[in-house]
């Protein structure tokens, strides 16, 4: 097992975690939990991110032919995913100061995470002929900005169809405290707009 494959099943957990803070905070109406969730969420980022950098380095490390952005594979791809995942919902916490998404998006990056390292060929492999282009590298991150978008849309509309549901606008309940139906349907429409853009 290589070090960019140790810390991503290490950031598997710790985005797990913070899907779990952000869960007991909507739940216990904790507020101390949501911050902390929302510093577990940047820690579990930015070992995302020195995973996929050091992947990068150890690809040129290993050889001629083998160095190249770490976006060709399956397992590259997922990581990539649970990246652009979390640096939106990051995004979108700070816009709109509501840390009840985290609960719905964090698990998927976490997921996307477990499954990349249920052995989905993590060793890094010399590319294709096919792959050999500039292009891969914008035609992955412009496609995956779009999927991490429709990733946290679909969070928010969970969360919409649990709230419509209930019609539970009012009341004091845990459904209470999602946000308004009308702010996730808008929330939601910009991310389906911003992904299929970049799609």
């Amino acid at each position: 097992m290589t070090y960019n494959s140790q810390i991503i099943s290490i950031v598997t957990f710790v985005y797990g975690l913070a899907g779990v803070l952000y869960l007991a905070a909507w739940l216990f109406r904790k507020e101390s939990l949501g911050k902390l969730a929302t510093w577990v969420t940047w820690a579990a980022w930015l070992g995302n991110t020195a995973g996929i950098l050091l992947r990068w380095y150890e690809s040129y490390q290993i050889g001629e032919g083998y160095g190249h952005a770490p976006l060709s594979n399956l397992f590259e791809s997922l990581v990539f995913f649970a990246w652009i995942t979390g640096i939106l919902y990051l995004v979108i916490e700070h816009r709109y100061k509501n840390r009840v998404i985290g609960a719905f998006a964090m698990p998927l990056a976490c997921l996307a995470l477990a499954y990349a390292s249920l052995g989905t060929g993590n060793q890094i492999q010399p590319l294709i002929p096919a792959l050999k282009s500039n292009w891969l590298i914008a035609h992955v991150i412009t496609c995956f900005i779009g999927y991490g978008a429709f990733a946290v849309a679909f969070g928010i509309s969970i969360m919409y169809l649990i709230k419509r549901g209930r019609d539970a606008d009012t009341g004091t309940g845990i459904i209470a405290r999602l946000p308004a139906a009308r702010l996730m349907d808008e929330l939601n429409h910009q991310l389906i707009m911003f992904g299929f853009l970049f799609l």
